[in-house]
């Protein structure tokens, strides 16, 4: 028993990887956005959500970024409060509130995906064109996987 405990390393496992580096991008991106923008990561989601949906309701930028509700709501207070979004009521559904991206918003995006593209580019450009066509893939055949697991679960 306890030699099968020990032979199990948890850093070699792909759920651990793809964690390890998702949190390392996150916390560039929350590092760099603070320091940019004074702003969080949180809240340049939202921004690059509402630049590619346009005017939604914030359950719906919770599904689309896959977000915590909490997160998502705290976030659209300080966006609506500096001028980078603005809300109004969902006349199709009075509980709801629409959320749309300003022009002093949209500026913040365009600055944002600037650094995104940036840090997107050195990351490709360190593989051959085989292994993006291959990443490509490969990330593809793993989300398929999740969802069918997801749906066990559901």
């Amino acid at each position: 028993m306890e030699e099968s405990i020990s032979n199990f390393d948890i850093r070699s496992r792909l759920a651990y990887r793809v964690q390890i580096l998702a949190n390392k991008m996150t916390a560039w991106s929350a590092s760099t956005y603070s320091r940019e923008f004074n702003i969080g990561v949180q809240e340049s989601r939202i921004l690059i959500v509402l630049a590619r949906l346009g005017e939604v309701a914030a359950n719906q930028i919770c599904e689309f970024g896959k977000m915590d509700k909490g997160n998502v709501s705290r976030a659209v207070k300080k966006l609506a409060r500096e001028g980078r979004i603005k809300e109004k009521l969902d006349l199709k559904d009075k509980r709801s509130t629409l959320l749309r991206i300003t022009p002093s918003g949209l500026i913040l995006y365009e600055r944002i995906k600037e650094i995104s593209d940036i840090r997107e580019n050195k990351f490709i450009s360190s593989l051959s064109v085989m292994e993006r066509k291959s990443l490509s893939k490969i990330l593809k055949n793993l989300e398929i996987v999740m969802d069918e697991l997801m749906g066990d679960v559901e």
